[in-house]
């Protein structure tokens, strides 16, 4: 819990979160531009890729950040970390670069800040829908200035869940496809949207009802993690721990009786 959260709270509000806002906006206004125009990309790694347009939101991104508060910490997807500080801003110019490069419109900016490892704020915003979600610890989830809620769901069957398929981590597939298959047996549906930020925030609005993924990266999930929490979700790893950060292993739910039958499932798949 990160000490003197009150006497940080209206300077979060009115100064963090506009900068967040603001940066998203920016960084999605890039993307609306390169949409369905052919553009350059690389293959960074085995199914992972980056664009033009990836870089040049990521930079107008971290600018305007920098502009702002130049001593904070920014922890990028392409460029990596700058500077050191205990405010440390996580972006994702482009959570579903796949989706982006072949015309699918399911992709986002992600922006969120944390203070002495503790996220304090989160902004995730859909360029083409123009869907804006955002949460500031305490103050609730929201999606273009309306509340919003995880679903009431108490049990799997039944449940709509959501997931993202292990492609750059094949050595696990094998035990991701023993989870997949027994969250199968009971859930009305499974989906893969192709970007995790979204993901999260679909559930917290309350459409999924949970949402598992192995190895994520921080960037890709830090502003959807606190936007589950302020929307009443539950997020562990696979085991029920807290070290979901550090790890990349996120299992979401909608409540916390949810979630253990979710856990109680992964434990006897595995």
């Amino acid at each position: 819990m990160c000490k003197n959260f009150k006497a940080l709270k209206f300077l979060i509000i009115k100064t963090f979160l506009k900068t967040a806002i603001t940066s998203a906006y920016i960084g999605g206004n890039i993307l609306k531009f390169y949409f369905k125009k052919q553009i350059e990309f690389d293959e960074k790694f085995h199914n992972d890729y980056v664009s033009k347009a990836d870089i040049e939101s990521e930079n107008a991104i971290k600018n305007y950040i920098l502009e702002h508060f130049k001593d904070h910490q920014i922890i990028c997807e392409e460029s990596g970390r700058i500077g050191k500080s205990d405010y440390v801003w996580y972006v994702d110019p482009l959570d579903g670069t796949k989706n982006f490069l072949r015309g699918l419109d399911s992709f986002c900016v992600s922006v969120a800040l944390s203070y002495k490892n503790e996220i304090i704020l989160g902004v995730v915003y859909e360029p083409i829908k123009e869907n804006l979600y955002y949460a500031v610890k305490n103050e609730g989830s929201y999606k273009n200035n309306s509340r919003i809620w995880t679903s009431k769901r108490k049990t799997l069957k039944g449940s709509f869940l959501a997931t993202g398929f292990p492609h750059r981590e094949l050595d696990i597939l094998e035990n991701y496809i023993k989870i997949f298959r027994a969250f199968s047996r009971y859930a009305s549906g499974i989906r893969r949207i192709g970007s995790a930020a979204l993901d999260l925030c679909m559930l917290a609005e309350g459409i999924f009802d949970g949402f598992w993924e192995y190895k994520l990266n921080k960037w890709d999930v830090a502003a959807g993690i606190i936007i589950i929490k302020e929307a009443g979700g539950i997020i562990s790893d696979f085991e029920g721990n807290n070290n979901y950060f550090e790890s990349g292993n996120l299992l979401c739910s909608c409540n916390e009786e949810f979630h253990k039958e979710m856990l109680e499932i992964i434990k006897n798949a595995l």
